[in-house]
């Protein structure tokens, strides 16, 4: 099972990542570990678990990414985060979990900035084994 962390990513953003607008998720930090995914719970109003991304590269702010997205040209202007996370797959599950489920059955709590998956591990081995759909795939741009 590969490295991953859980994030909390509002609404509107989400609605993006899952259209295929958003192919980047901007963030100010980097993990200690080596991750590739992002356990996705998403904000009010949705309050649920409802992705799970893969990544590939990390680019680092000054360098350049394709302007292809949602917030990559302001990303490539130094007007976002410092880090930007390629999005390489999009999945998405067949049945999100609500935040009251998530509080009561894994005793999660919504990450300010992210937890390692080991904190939730009998979520983790749920959501790997859970039918979730692959929305889309990006092949990286060269």
């Amino acid at each position: 099972m590969e490295n991953g962390i859980y994030v909390s990513i509002n609404y509107k953003a989400a609605l993006k990542i899952e259209e295929g607008f958003k192919n980047h998720e901007f963030r100010n930090y980097i993990p200690k570990q080596d991750f590739k995914k992002l356990y996705v719970y998403v904000t009010k109003p949705s309050c649920k678990l409802k992705y799970i991304l893969e990544i590939d590269d990390i680019i680092y702010f000054p360098n350049k990414i394709a302007e292809n997205g949602d917030g990559n040209y302001e990303f490539n202007n130094g007007e976002k985060k410092k880090y930007a996370y390629h999005i390489s797959k999009v999945y998405k599950l067949e049945y999100p979990i609500s935040l009251k489920e998530l509080k009561e059955k894994y005793k999660f709590m919504p990450p300010q900035s992210f937890v390692y998956k080991n904190r939730y591990l009998s979520l983790t081995e749920y959501l790997e084994k859970a039918k979730k759909t692959l929305i889309w795939e990006n092949k990286k741009i060269i």
